[in-house]
């Protein structure tokens, strides 16, 4: 799928319209148009990074780095994941909240928080 594609097929997923993706980027409805018709090829690195953030996308999928639509929290989530994989402790941190109430795991991150604070 050609880039141009990309932009628009995910812009029409999310239901954005040209104009709110315009505004996200920082550019005009008309130059988003042009991007999803590949009357405009070269974009700059700022607003493809910008545009893939809009998309809730990575740049590197637009661009054809990469062959899966992995979005920005899908990203995140595998992240999360590797963490759990590779560090004990994040995984006993993790079994010890299964069963938390979600005030119970906002009062841990809290705790959390003033430890890191006061490591700094």
């Amino acid at each position: 799928m050609k880039i141009n594609e990309k932009i628009k097929q995910r812009r029409i997923e999310l239901r954005l319209t040209l104009e709110e993706v315009a505004n996200i980027v920082g550019v005009t409805k008309s130059t988003v148009l042009k991007w999803e018709s590949g009357q405009i090829a070269n974009m700059k690195r700022d607003k493809i990074k910008l545009l893939a953030n809009a998309l809730q996308t990575t740049p590197a999928y637009i661009l054809g780095y990469e062959t899966s639509n992995q979005t920005n929290k899908d990203k995140e989530l595998a992240d999360y994941l590797e963490e759990l994989r590779t560090r004990p402790e994040m995984r006993m941190m993790f079994s010890l909240t299964k069963n938390a109430t979600k005030a119970d795991v906002e009062k841990a991150v809290r705790i959390i928080e003033a430890l890191l604070k006061n490591n700094e």
